[in-house]
């Protein structure tokens, strides 16, 4: 029965099934970049130790968002391929290397460029870029402004930022919140670039 199937079905079925994989890696990378962002936001301190240096970038960005296009590739960069790496290596580990996980993986270890390129201009970016961000197979800087916007709090994806509207629409992020402040007794950190809103009598 198999034999009159053609060839060519054969590999339209591959085909689509590669390219599920290849968006399931995008998704996850999005995500991934998403829950990495959240933490770095949300929670830790300026002080403390390991973290403290990203905290600081975040509440120097949050300051001045277009700062981090004067950075170099690898300061962009280097924290997310280290990141992307040790997923490699647990990947492999795992024997789970196949083409979702590779997409994730290395689309995901540009996640910080991705961010950098929603935070530029198109006559910075080019037409190549733009044509992407414009249709929607990367962060636009529209999307990614969401996240700028009031108490900073929200839309924290930056891959290709698809996860953001179903995360907001469960109210996810909130909702993890809850959680960590019920069983761990943590509150998110105060962005001090947030103002606080007036409380009336």
């Amino acid at each position: 029965m198999t034999d009159l199937i053609s060839p060519d079905y054969h590999l339209a079925l591959y085909a689509l099934w590669v390219s599920l994989q290849v968006v399931a890696g995008l998704l996850i990378a999005d995500f991934v970049s998403g829950v990495l962002h959240w933490m770095q936001d949300r929670y830790g301190g300026p002080k403390w130790p390991i973290v403290g240096p990203l905290v600081r970038a975040t509440i120097r960005h949050h300051k001045k968002p277009r700062r981090m296009i004067t950075r170099s590739f690898m300061q962009r960069n280097a924290p997310t391929f280290f990141i992307s790496a040790l997923f490699l290596a647990a990947f492999a580990a795992l024997g789970w290397i196949n083409v979702m996980t590779l997409t994730g993986v290395i689309v995901g270890a540009f996640a910080n460029e991705f961010h950098n390129w929603s935070h530029r201009k198109p006559s910075e970016n080019g037409p190549v870029i733009t044509w992407f961000q414009d249709k929607g197979l990367i962060i636009a800087p529209l999307e990614h402004a969401r996240h700028h916007r009031d108490g900073k709090n929200s839309h924290f994806c930056a891959v290709t930022g698809w996860m953001n509207a179903p995360l907001e629409r469960v109210r996810f992020w909130r909702r993890l919140e809850a959680l960590i402040r019920v069983f761990a007794k943590e509150r998110p950190r105060r962005d001090p670039t947030v103002r606080r809103r007036p409380v009336f009598a």
